[in-house]
């Protein structure tokens, strides 16, 4: 395990380095203009539900009411107590069962080695496991290896949790962008379980000679794990959401999402002119509708001609003109002009010939 000493040396070397980034961060986050703020899309609250309840249940699974009793707790009795006495202790809390008695049979054939196989891996592994016995060369390993489906278990669905709340089709552009950093997380707490339960030394507990020094890793690592996967999917959470409100983590579309963006605009638009053209041409031949067209334009420009001729109108006109730059219109006009032909130009070139 990774000593205290060896945490501070690398808080002493990374802190400078990183505390002023964290801070600048930090300020560049508080003083993000609220234009950019936006409110959180649909599809996003669906990924954050998801991590909501992976979390929660992750965070539930630390209770003791879903852990497996621990036999030595509960009598108060060292690593070293005979399987009777264990027993006896136990009958005066609360009747036996079969289970019990399977388990004194495993102390009693391999003493102190079932007992701190116990501490490890848990009473279910002790138990049920029938490939090996405690005492036998290769028994830890043996126990490891029937163990494992039940360590990789917990991080298996939580990687299925992850791998729904950033997906595109439920957590939209936003999440599906934090999908590999995710998957990459959840391994790594798995593999860290698994390396931490196959590594760890059994002689701090065969010394152990009272019930305090005695280390439960089994039961100590499902609170570490449920802990751990609330606090990952929490943070996840928090961080889809800074990026799916404008907060933080801006990062431009890739071009061939924008580029997708702009022709569905277009094709809104090619949409809208074309019914527009539609309902045009159906008012121009009808004679009718024709008719009542020209009436109209002709009503409306003899309406805003009495109305340019009115005087409180010509003296506003003139006010505006004092104070138009006609240097910078034009300016802005020869701009525009040059940028939409710039553009069309473009257009043209990068279009195929046509064929002949």
């Amino acid at each position: 395990m990774v000593s205290w000493s060896t945490i501070q040396s690398l808080l002493i070397f990374l802190g400078p380095l990183l505390l002023p980034r964290a801070l600048g961060y930090y300020r560049s986050i508080r003083s993000r203009p609220a234009a950019q703020i936006r409110p959180l899309p649909k599809k996003t609250s669906y990924a954050l539900t998801v991590l909501f309840i992976s979390g929660l249940i992750a965070f539930l699974s630390t209770l003791p009411v879903f852990a497996p009793a621990n036999i030595f707790r509960q009598t108060e009795s060292r690593l070293q107590t005979s399987g009777g006495v264990l027993m006896t202790r136990l009958r005066a809390l609360r009747p036996t069962n079969e289970f019990d008695e399977k388990l004194r049979s495993v102390f009693d054939a391999g003493g102190l080695d079932a007992r701190l196989l116990y501490a490890r891996f848990g009473p279910n592994i002790l138990a049920n496991c029938p490939f090996a016995k405690p005492g036998d060369a290769d028994a830890a390993r043996t126990y490891l290896l029937y163990a494992t489906p039940t360590l990789l278990a917990p991080h298996l669905l939580h990687l299925l949790a992850l791998g729904v709340a950033t997906s595109r089709v439920c957590s939209g552009v936003e999440g599906s962008r934090w999908r590999t950093v995710a998957a990459i997380a959840g391994m790594v707490l798995g593999i860290v379980e698994f390396y931490f339960i196959a590594n760890y030394d059994d002689r701090y507990n065969a010394r152990s000679t009272r019930l305090s020094e005695i280390d439960f890793v089994f039961w100590k690592m499902q609170v570490w794990r449920g802990l751990a996967i609330a606090a990952m999917d929490g943070l996840l959470g928090w961080v889809i959401w800074l990026q799916a409100t404008g907060r933080a983590f801006l990062t431009p579309a890739p071009t061939s999402e924008r580029l997708l963006d702009c022709a569905r605009t277009l094709e809104m638009v090619l949409g809208k002119a074309r019914g527009l053209g539609m309902v045009r041409n159906g008012a121009m031949r009808d004679p009718e509708q024709r008719r009542k067209v020209d009436a109209y334009w002709a009503k409306e420009g003899e309406v805003m001609r009495d109305v340019f001729e009115e005087p409180e109108v010509l003296e506003a006109q003139r006010n505006a003109l004092k104070r138009l730059d006609v240097t910078r219109v034009g300016r802005e006009a020869e701009g525009y002009i040059d940028s939409v032909l710039l553009g069309s130009f473009q257009a043209a070139r990068s279009s195929p010939p046509a064929v002949q």
